[in-house]
């Protein structure tokens, strides 16, 4: 990639599906642009995206969409996605199945049936989804889901973080204390140098 190629992240004004991303270009020396927004001004950029969803990635003026390419795409130049086919494989399937896992999180604007169908989601889906993401992780000697730290860490952290804050209403903060490996993963992550030079540098 030419060192004048001009990268432009457009998310909202937070981290969700863009962080990944922001923290995988950084840490692989890419000066972008971090177009952030917020949500009065979507109606206005939503239908200049290619499928009215963010976030988007231009590359020298030309838009690309969805936010597991654009994670690989940036993790490739971060250093944050593995050569190996075999590992490649298993971390597009953490990242791929954690983004289903988020957008199986119910949603209601009563707070009873909100709390109620959260419950039962973390009982059902987020178990089993939790206990696959801890299998693949114990696989990989119960650290990441590959031999380095890879996109799908970096998405885990993230899920794992909002969830440990309490974004999540109706879930238990403390559902991932018993994951072994999801929380030396997290841990890892958290303490990871590229990582914290990403944060460093928005001080």
């Amino acid at each position: 990639m030419s060192s004048s190629t001009k990268h432009e992240l457009l998310y909202f004004d937070g981290a969700g599906r863009a962080e990944t991303i922001r923290i995988a270009l950084h840490a692989g020396g890419v000066d972008f642009t971090d177009t952030r927004f917020s949500g009065k001004d979507w109606p206005t950029i939503k239908p200049t995206t290619p499928l009215g969803s963010v976030p988007v990635l231009k590359v020298d003026g030309v838009s690309h969409c969805q936010s597991v390419s654009l994670a690989r795409y940036a993790g490739k130049l971060g250093g944050f996605y593995p050569e190996s086919p075999v590992q490649a494989l298993i971390v597009d399937e953490a990242i791929e199945s954690l983004n289903e896992l988020m957008a199986l999180a119910p949603k209601s604007p009563d707070a009873d049936e909100l709390l109620k169908l959260r419950k039962e989601f973390q009982a059902g889906a987020m178990t089993k989804f939790s206990d696959f993401f801890e299998g693949l992780i114990q696989q990989n000697g119960g650290v990441g889901f590959a031999s380095t730290p890879s996109i799908a860490d970096l998405t885990l952290w993230g899920t794992v973080k909002s969830i440990r804050t309490g974004d999540w209403t109706g879930i238990d903060a403390t559902f991932f204390d018993s994951y072994e490996g999801i929380t030396a993963t997290v841990d890892s992550i958290a303490k990871n140098e590229k990582v914290l030079a990403y944060y460093a540098s928005k001080e």
